[in-house]
């Protein structure tokens, strides 16, 4: 097992260049997790996402220390998962800057500049999703309400938007699905992704994150969460499979390698999510010729008993 993980990490390595201008990135509920040491007197190691990961969180917060002020942690890995062994639950709280400042329970394409003080929003996503879907529990305490939004950029400027709120107890995990909607026909360079158990924040700037509103305690669970676009095409992020495209762009014969052995689908579509080839296997490795297959952008989606453990896009040329 450890010799097999190995060579797929190697493989990994070898590939990553020509992989990374059209693989997805991973944001990693289920892998992408991290156990900081925290340095400052009185405050315990935590668990959060890698650095540079897809999706970050506010725990960088919690690094902050005595005349820069008391952030308590407010996401943390969740063992009871909707699918694989962790998701992602997002706790509101209160910090102590000279005075309480509350802070929304909430992860995203996030990052803070301490420097210019500044929130950065966003990743580059240069597609057209239809929906933002997944799965969710929440908590709320004393009316608040937990939001979970998705919007579209192209040069800054906003092409399309979804939002759900959610007023009411969700005890188990239930199904999302945000359509989005969009005011443009252009193609979008990025995409901003919030999860929040507080939905009265504000990420404009650090100045009004510290504005936002809320009640301590206000508990939302995230897991499984995808892209979905024409015909049923699912694009995980947080997915907990990973595999190998390559050639990509490809000409030929696609090689497909998984990180484990499964017995399941891969299944092609075109842009206009039209499938065009279905092959059933067992094992980890695949070989599939595309010579028929026109020119153009193309996903694959990686299932297992009927569901989308993982997807990839690929360019035919």
């Amino acid at each position: 097992m450890k010799n097999s993980t190995l060579l797929f990490s190697c493989i990994l390595c070898l590939l990553g260049h020509t992989l990374s201008a059209q693989s997805y990135p991973d944001s990693g509920f289920e892998n992408n997790w991290q156990l900081f040491e925290n340095n400052t007197p009185g405050k315990s190691d935590y668990w959060d996402f890698v650095d540079g990961n897809f999706t970050a969180t506010l725990n960088q917060l919690y690094e902050l220390s005595g005349d820069q002020g008391d952030a308590p942690l407010t996401a943390f890995r969740e063992e009871n998962a909707y699918e694989g062994n962790y998701a992602l639950k997002l706790v509101s709280n209160t910090m102590i800057f000279g005075e309480p400042l509350f802070l929304p329970g909430a992860a995203g394409t996030i990052s803070i500049n301490f420097i210019d003080l500044a929130c950065i929003l966003g990743q580059a996503f240069p597609y057209r999703p239809l929906q933002f879907t997944g799965y969710y529990k929440y908590s709320p305490v004393k009316g608040d309400s937990a939001a979970i939004e998705v919007f579209l950029k192209k040069s800054g400027q906003i092409v399309g938007r979804g939002k759900m709120l959610v007023y009411q107890t969700v005890d188990t995990f239930t199904n999302f699905n945000i359509p989005i909607q969009y005011s443009s026909a252009v193609q979008p360079d990025s995409v901003v992704v919030i999860y929040a158990a507080s939905a009265g924040y504000d990420f404009t700037s650090l100045e009004t994150l510290m504005q936002c509103k809320g009640q301590d305690g206000s508990t939302l669970i995230v897991d499984g969460v995808a892209f979905s676009y024409q015909q049923g095409i699912k694009q995980a992020i947080m997915s907990e499979n990973t595999f190998l495209l390559y050639p990509n762009p490809v000409k030929g014969k696609l090689s497909i390698i998984l990180q484990k052995q499964i017995k399941g689908e891969i299944s092609i579509y075109d842009y206009v999510g039209k499938e065009v080839k279905t092959i059933a296997f067992t094992g980890s490795t695949l070989e599939i010729d595309l010579s028929e297959l026109a020119a153009g952008s193309y996903f694959v989606n990686l299932m297992e008993n009927n569901h989308v453990m993982a997807s990839k896009m690929f360019i035919k040329e």
